[in-house]
C-alpha cells in the first residue's frame, strides 16, 4: 500500500482491465479463480502447510538478436522484414501506430533466428518506419547482444505462496494460491490477463483438488520491463506448485511419486484412463526411481515433476496447388522461427494428398499471400497450420474428382487411401492425374483456405525426472541424468518432435540451475553473455525420451510439444537436489550459494 506509484495514471490507457481491484496499487493485470468450499476443505485436512517460492529474472537465450529493415518503396508502400514471429499481428500494430490503412503495409517472410516468445512485438519498426519517411532511404535496426540481455520483454520473477490441506491418506482437499508476477515498468505488448496470469491458473497442477482459490496479479515495478517467454507464466507457477507437491508428500510420509497418483484423476479430460499415471510411471521408471543411488562419496537424490497443458488454437490459412509436372505448391503464412513448422506443413501437404514429401515445394508467404496466420506461440503452430492444409487439401481433392472420373472413363471417382477409385476398383494418384489431366493456372487445381480451429478437451502430459549430486563443501549441483515422458499422439516429424524435448530441457535446466539476469537498483548488471550463464553442451546431462501413443487434436491426431517440456524442469531438479539434501528449496536458480545457504541454515 505504501508503495510509490508507477503509474498515477495507468485506468486511463487503452486496455486496462476492468477486473483489477480500486484499491490495487501498481496492479496491471488480475486474476481469481474459485472452486467447492475453501473453509470446508481445509476444516476436512488433517495437515495444513503453507510455503512461498521464488523464481528470478531471465531471458530468452535466442541467437539472433531483435532487428528490422523498413523502407518505403516508390509506390509510398511500407515495406519491412522483420525479426518478427507474428507478421500479421505487426501488420495490424503498426497500421494503428503510424495511422496508416492495413493494406499500405507489407510484412515479408523471414526466417527469425530463435524466438522463445520473445519477438512479438513491434520492436524498433515504428522508428525504422518515420526515419525512413524522413529520410527517404531504408532503415536497419540490430541490437546488440547487451542491448537485447538488458532492454528487451524478460521472462517474469514471481513471488508464489501456496497453502493446502491434506488426509492423512494422501488426499489434498484444500488449495490457497497468491501469485505475483512482477511485469517491470511497463504493461504493453505481453501476455494479457487471461494470457500471462494463465500461469496462475496451473496453481491446482495436474491433481483433482475440490476446493481452490487462486489469486493472481501482475504488478508494476521500476525494472526492465517484462513479457513473453516460453509457456508464459507457467515454469514459475509449476516450480512452486510441484516443489510444494514433495513437501506435502513427505511431510506425511509418502513416497512424492505415489502421491501424485493419489491425486490424479481417472482419466484425462478426453477420457483416456490413467493417463497421467502412465505418463508418470514411465518417467519414474526411466530414471530408476526406487533402485539404490550411486552415492560415489557425494550427495545424491532424485526428484520428479508432472505438468499438462493444452494444445493452441486459432486462425490459419493455406494454398495448395497442383502443378502439371505432379508437384504441389504448399503455401503457408506461418513463420519460420525455429521450430520446423514449415517442413510439418509440407509433411502434412504430402501425406494428405499421398504424394512423396519431395514432391512439395513448400513457399512462405508474406501478408499479401493469405489473409491472415495467427502465429508462432502458444503451443498451436501444427495445430493451426496443419488443419488449414488439410482442408485446402480434402477441397482440392473434391476439385479434381471430375477429372479423376473422366481419366478413369468413370462417371465418378472417390478419394480413397491416397487415389481417387473408381467404382469398378481401379485408382489413380495426384501425380498420374496431374501429369494427363492438369494445366497451368487450372481453377480446379487450385485450393485456398482460411480456417479456425477450435478448442479441444485433450490435453497432453509430460513428466520429468532428474538424478542429481550435491558437493556439500561447494554447493555445486551436478545433473546426472534426467528422464523426459510425454503422451504425444500422432508424431509428424520425429527429429523435429525430439528436438523440441531436448531444448525445451536444456532452458529448463539452465532456468533451474543458472540464469538469473542480476537487477541493481531496477538495472540489469550482468548483460553479457559471458556472465549470463546460459547452458552449454558440456552442462547437459544424459536424457531418455519416452513418448507415449495417445490422442491428439491436431493433424492426423498430432499433440502439441514445443512448451511443455520446459514447464516442469525446474521443479524436478529441485526436488531432486531436496531430496540428496534432505533441505527443502524455495527459489530460483539453485546456484551453489542458495544451496550453501541452505546447509548453513540447516546447522
Amino acid at each position: 500500500a505504501d508503495a510509490p506509484l508507477i503509474h498515477p495514471n495507468a485506468r486511463s490507457y487503452i486496455g486496462w482491465p476492468a477486473e483489477i481491484p480500486a484499491d490495487a496499487r501498481n496492479v496491471c493485470a488480475y486474476q481469481v479463480w474459485d472452486r467447492g468450499d475453501l473453509r470446508a476443505g481445509f476444516a476436512e485436512a488433517d495437515l495444513v502447510l503453507e510455503h512461498t517460492f521464488r523464481t528470478q529474472l531471465s531471458h530468452q537465450g535466442y541467437l539472433e538478436p531483435h532487428a528490422c529493415v523498413v523502407q518505403i518503396n516508390e509506390r509510398g508502400r511500407v515495406e519491412v522484414w522483420p525479426s518478427n514471429k507474428v507478421p500479421f499481428n505487426l501488420k495490424e500494430e503498426l497500421a494503428t501506430i503510424i495511422d496508416r490503412p492495413p493494406e499500405d503495409i507489407l510484412i515479408h517472410a523471414v526466417t527469425v533466428g530463435g524466438d522463445f516468445g520473445s519477438k512479438g512485438s513491434p520492436f524498433d519498426v515504428p522508428v525504422a518506419y518515420h526515419i525512413a519517411r524522413a529520410t527517404g532511404r531504408p532503415v536497419k535496426f540490430v541490437n546488440t547482444s547487451t542491448e537485447d540481455l538488458t532492454a528487451m520483454a524478460l521472462r517474469h520473477p514471481a513471488v508464489i505462496t501456496m497453502k493446502s490441506g491434506v488426509t492423512r491418506d494422501g488426499r489434498i482437499v484444500a488449495r490457497e494460491t497468491r501469485v505475483v508476477y512482477n511485469t517491470g515498468a511497463y504493461g504493453g505488448y505481453k501476455p494479457s490477463a487471461n494470457g500471462m496470469l494463465g500461469g496462475a491458473q496451473r496453481a491446482a497442477g495436474c491433481y483433482v483438488i475440490p476446493n481452490l482459490h487462486t489469486e493472481a496479479f501482475c504488478v508494476y515495478t521500476n525494472q526492465v520491463p517484462c513479457g513473453y517467454m516460453r509457456a508464459p507464466g507457467s515454469p514459475q507457477m509449476l516450480f512452486a506448485e510441484e516443489t510444494h507437491m514433495d513437501l506435502l508428500a513427505r511431510e506425511l510420509g509418502m513416497d512424492p511419486v505415489e502421491f501424485r497418483e493419489r491425486n490424479l484423476p481417472p482419466a484425462s479430460p478426453a477420457g483416456e484412463e490413467r493417463l497421467a499415471q502412465r505418463v508418470l510411471r514411465a518417467a519414474a521408471d526411466a530414471i530408476g526411481w526406487g533402485a539404490p543411488k550411486r552415492g560415489d562419496g557425494v550427495r545424491t537424490g532424485r526428484g520428479i515433476s508432472l505438468v499438462m497443458r493444452n494444445t493452441g488454437v486459432g486462425e490459419g490459412s493455406s494454398a495448395l496447388t497442383v502443378n502439371p509436372d505432379g508437384t504441389v505448391t504448399a503455401l503457408t503464412a506461418m513463420p519460420d522461427n525455429g521450430t520446423g513448422g514449415p517442413t510439418v506443413v509440407a509433411q502434412v501437404a504430402a501425406e494428405a494428398l499421398g504424394v512423396p514429401f519431395e514432391k512439395v515445394r513448400l513457399v512462405r508467404g508474406d501478408t499479401d499471400s493469405l489473409p491472415v496466420d495467427v502465429g508462432s506461440g502458444a503451443s498451436r503452430m501444427t495445430n493451426v497450420a496443419g488443419h488449414a492444409v488439410l482442408t485446402a487439401a480434402a477441397r482440392l481433392k473434391e476439385q479434381l474428382a471430375p477429372l479423376a472420373a473422366t481419366m478413369l472413363g468413370s462417371e465418378r471417382a472417390e478419394w480413397i487411401d491416397g487415389a481417387w477409385q473408381a467404382p469398378d476398383g481401379r485408382r489413380v494418384g495426384l501425380e498420374e492425374l496431374a501429369l494427363e489431366m492438369v494445366e497451368a493456372g487450372d481453377p480446379r487445381a487450385h485450393a485456398q483456405v482460411t480456417i479456425e480451429t477450435p478448442r479441444s478437451e485433450i490435453v497432453g502430459y509430460c513428466a520429468q525426472a532428474a538424478e542429481v549430486e550435491v558437493d556439500e563443501e561447494t554447493g555445486q549441483v551436478r545433473i546426472r541424468a534426467m528422464a523426459s515422458a510425454q503422451d504425444t499422439g500422432q508424431i509428424i516429424n520425429a527429429l523435429g518432435h525430439q528436438g523440441q524435448i531436448e531444448g525445451a530441457l536444456v532452458q529448463g535446466l539452465g532456468y533451474a540451475l543458472t540464469e538469473e539476469m542480476v537487477l541493481q537498483q531496477g538495472r540489469i548488471t550482468n548483460g553479457n553473455l559471458g556472465e549470463y550463464k546460459m547452458p552449454t553442451i558440456a552442462d547437459v546431462p544424459p536424457l531418455e525420451t519416452r513418448n507415449l501413443p495417445s490422442r491428439g487434436p491436431g493433424p492426423f491426431e498430432a499433440k502439441a510439444i514445443g512448451e511443455i517440456p520446459l514447464m516442469g524442469t525446474g521443479a524436478a531438479v529441485a526436488n531432486a537436489v531436496a531430496d540428496a539434501l534432505g533441505i527443502p528449496l524455495f527459489e530460483l536458480p539453485i546456484t551453489a550459494e542458495r544451496v550453501l545457504a541452505a546447509l548453513d541454515a540447516r546447522r
